[in-house]
């Protein structure tokens, strides 16, 4: 039989229900490790445009031939993204994936949206 104690229910130190440290903590995290924000940490500028490049072709809502026509560039930590994209949604989450990416202080969103266009006779065809 298991005491109490640091290995109680078979997990270190365990908080309610065997669940380590909080509900959704990776087994083997600790409180530092999820509320140390580490504020001394300085990305630089080369370093935040690959972070916000890879998390707007990681966002699954832009479609690839939009995320291919985003150009990002970091000055001073503020991120301007330009180009051209077709679908209207691509902008807000492209901006959005830029302002949620560390070490981004400011986003400037040089989007434009040029939605494809139809010519007559086409509606409802495929």
């Amino acid at each position: 039989m298991m005491g109490g104690g640091p290995m109680m229910g078979g997990f270190p130190a365990t908080y309610g229900g065997g669940v380590p440290y909080w509900w959704g903590a990776p087994y083997g995290w600790t409180d530092l490790d999820l509320y140390d924000y580490n504020n001394n940490f300085v990305l630089d500028d080369d370093e935040i445009t690959a972070l916000v490049r890879d998390n707007i072709e990681a966002d699954p809502f832009i479609p690839p031939f939009d995320q291919n026509n985003i150009k990002v560039e970091v000055k001073n930590r503020v991120v301007t993204l330009a180009g051209t994209v077709k679908t209207p949604r691509s902008k807000p989450l492209a901006y959005a994936d830029a302002f949620w990416s560390s070490g981004v202080a400011d986003v400037v969103s040089n989007i434009e949206v040029t939605p494809l266009e139809r010519k007559e006779g086409q509606r409802g065809k495929k």
